[in-house]
């Protein structure tokens, strides 16, 4: 199998896998000759599934080139087992293989007496470039950046630009702009490189440069970072310095990982769950993980059930009210989680600021009671046709419509109340709302129908 067929059906690859773990129990021969054939991506995806012990030894059969690519690939749990007990001069050949980007990831990793000892390994120059990268914090325009790239002074013509960009490309790798810069470094201009091949050889490269485009500094986020690229359609971005200094540059398969990161993140700290946590971690490192949120929902849990307790003489005299309590409640949660989703979804891609914020809590109250309206009176009709109490109908409609405004208004403030306080509203919006839904829920519900019954209408 060719490495550029390597793009396999679902299918395909679950029969890959299975081949490469037979072979594995079975100690053939060919082993290594099949993994030279796999794309490291697959080659990662298979890894991750072995025991401990077993990925070491199957990682310890790749190439070098191979095995720096892999390395990147395979979630932090399985980098962090193979990593453990690696030899120094395997460590600092895979560095020396990567971009300054990736390498510095990897170092970022290791302990900082190993990581030393690999930098004092590889050349000083590439030494110097990860050690400036790790400065920078992990989830920022620096921390994603590779120093790699190639910068012209403004005299420069395009035919000896051209012939740099042959001596050097094994070096920077891909190449999707040439950067213009001064004398004293500043970034003056960038030239994409289809423009550069079209014109002629004696141009000269201050005459065909931009001089208007996107650049970052070090210390942006590197979710503006992509939302930057989206906004420009960007393949590159040059990165600058408080000066105007090139530093680096940040290419769009960097900017994908980071946008696939956030969304997972996300969605992890949505449902009270670390997004470093996998499928088959050690329970005890799960527990880790889940038990402190599932004690902050249980003390969020019995502030729900003491809003029920104040109204036990109410139940107790119509019993029938705690088989709807759960359904207006969950309709709440639900409502409210929808809102959330697209608040924290709008706040991670800029469309919801401070000013705007106005008018996204007047929709999401006015969405609430048109949902509540509809879902209230479908939910009165159910009532009335299974227990013929019309009355009751009208309680349920009315909480409903209650707390789908409720779930609206909290789903969309208090994620932008977290922002404020600089907390991660993707993390603590959920447990929050699902609070206001379950106590506004119950409150009105069972609130209403006491009134109701107070008046002789229940």
């Amino acid at each position: 199998m060719e490495r550029d067929e390597m793009i396999e059906s679902q299918e395909n690859l679950t029969e890959i896998h299975k081949e490469i773990h037979k072979m594995i129990e079975e100690g053939e021969n060919g082993l290594v000759e099949r993994l030279s054939n796999m794309h490291p991506v697959e080659i990662a995806r298979v890894i991750e599934h072995l025991s401990p012990e077993t990925k070491r030894e199957v990682f310890d059969l790749l190439k070098t080139d191979t095995a720096s690519e892999v390395i990147l690939e395979v979630n932090d749990s399985s980098r962090e087992q193979i990593l453990d007990g690696m030899g120094e001069e395997k460590l600092t050949d895979m560095v020396e293989e990567m971009d300054s980007d990736d390498a510095a990831d990897l170092i970022s990793d290791l302990s900082e007496e190993m990581a030393d000892s690999v930098l004092d390994h590889i050349p000083k120059e590439d030494a110097e470039e990860v050690q400036k990268l790790l400065e920078y914090e992990e989830d920022t325009a620096g921390g994603i950046m590779q120093a790699e790239l190639v910068a012209v002074k403004m005299d420069s013509t395009v035919g000896w630009v051209i012939e740099h960009l042959r001596s050097t490309s094994e070096e920077i790798g891909e190449i999707h702009n040439v950067f213009v810069i001064s004398r004293d470094n500043i970034l003056v201009g960038s030239i994409p490189l289809s423009r550069l091949i079209l014109a002629k050889p004696e141009t000269v490269v201050s005459s065909i440069m931009e001089t208007e485009f996107p650049k970052v500094t070090p210390d942006l986020d590197q979710e503006d970072v992509a939302r930057i690229f989206k906004k420009y359609d960007l393949v590159a971005v040059p990165v600058v310095n408080g000066q105007g200094r090139l530093v680096g540059r940040i290419t769009v398969d960097d900017v994908v990982d980071v946008m696939e990161e956030e969304a997972s993140e996300d969605f992890y700290k949505m449902a009270g769950v670390s997004h470093h946590e996998r499928v088959f971690d050690p329970v005890s490192k799960s527990f880790k993980m889940r038990c402190l949120w599932l004690i902050i929902n249980l003390a969020t849990a019995v502030l729900a059930a003491g809003v029920v307790a104040l109204f036990q003489d109410t139940i107790q005299a119509l019993v029938l009210l705690a088989v709807y309590m759960p359904i207006v409640a969950g309709m709440g949660g639900n409502a409210g989680t929808q809102t959330i989703t697209i608040t924290v979804r709008g706040l991670a891609l800029g469309e919801l600021t401070y000013k705007n914020a106005n008018k996204a809590l007047r929709k999401e109250v006015l969405l609430g009671l048109a949902n509540g309206l509809v879902i209230g009176l479908i939910a009165a009709l159910v009532s009335y046709w299974w227990n013929g109490n019309y009355m009751l109908g009208v309680v349920i409609c009315l909480a409903m419509v209650v707390n789908l405004m409720i779930a609206g208004l909290s789903g969309s403030l208090i994620p932008l109340i977290l922002k404020w306080l600089r907390i991660d509203p993707a993390l603590a919006s959920s447990i929050f709302v699902t609070t206001f839904t379950d106590v506004g829920g119950f409150f009105s519900f069972l609130g209403l129908a006491a009134v109701f019954m107070r008046y002789g209408l229940l």
